[in-house]
């Protein structure tokens, strides 16, 4: 298991539901270090824990552990932010020649 991405879609959802990592660790009964390490991809929870997680947070554990859509999602944020920090350079006539080549593309 990849412990980064777990960690990243933990702290995403944690989020998501308005929790800090304290309320979390409060509501399954762990240390909020623990919380943090885990969402840093240092440590993986416990099965309990797993499920503690996955309770409060309107999951399925196998939710918690399924990045195949998480990995290519992140893949296309990215190449998206890094398609609008390019156009962000690009003059007015440049943009309209972009569009043309994305629209003939697509």
């Amino acid at each position: 298991m990849n412990r980064k991405l777990f960690g990243q879609k933990l702290k995403n959802l944690r989020k998501l539901h308005n929790f800090t990592q304290e309320k979390m660790s409060e509501l399954i009964d762990i240390d909020v270090r623990q919380v943090a390490r885990i969402e840093a991809g240092e440590s993986l929870p416990s099965v309990v824990t797993l499920q503690r997680m996955a309770k409060i947070l309107a999951v399925t554990p196998n939710d918690l552990l399924n990045f195949e859509n998480d990995e290519a999602n992140t893949i296309k944020t990215s190449l998206k932010s890094d398609i609008i920090d390019i156009l962000s350079l690009a003059k007015e006539e440049q943009l309209i020649l972009i569009k043309k080549l994305i629209l003939a593309v697509l």
